[in-house]
């Protein structure tokens, strides 16, 4: 498209800056909408557990309605034990990984082995306590224990 005015001329390509508004304005609507129908999605969702849970809640008697929130709150009981275990197996790691290596490098191979049993046995608990496996009820605790029960034959043979 050319402009003359007076003696200025000017020349656009009007065309192409409305092809491109054009686009943006059309990815910006497909953006929305994906964006809006995940939000609905989400907040059907929600919805809908909200009214299974009021029903199922409905349904019940006082006694029931007691053992169920104990189960909820036991549950999240459970996953805040689980992670202070996750945290304490990542330190205790690391601090049996500097006994391992204090135990090779003085020549003490039998505290050396103990706390590599030790490190294995975190490794095992961190492992249970983020759930890729288990054994039994509550095992990620007993493995960390174990390890820390295993401090005092590392010490008879560490000295």
């Amino acid at each position: 498209m050319k402009i003359k005015y007076k003696n200025l001329e000017a020349e656009m390509k009007a065309e192409e800056l409305a092809e491109r508004i054009i686009d943006n304005n059309e990815k910006d609507w497909q953006e929305k909408f994906e964006t809006r129908s995940k939000a609905k999605k989400e907040l059907l969702k929600l919805k809908h557990q909200n009214k299974i849970e009021e029903q199922i809640i409905k349904r019940m008697d006082r006694n029931d309605l007691k053992k169920y929130y104990k189960g909820k709150e036991q549950e999240n009981n459970l996953e805040k034990s689980k992670k202070m275990f996750k945290i304490l197996s990542i330190i205790m790691f690391f601090i049996y990984g500097l006994f391992c290596m204090l135990g090779f490098q003085d020549h003490h191979i039998i505290s050396a082995i103990i706390s590599l049993i030790q490190m294995l046995l975190t490794v095992i608990s961190l492992f249970i306590s983020m759930d890729f496996f288990q054994f039994f009820k509550n095992d990620y605790k007993l493995f960390l224990i174990i390890s820390t029960l295993l401090i005092v034959p590392w010490l008879a043979f560490a000295i």
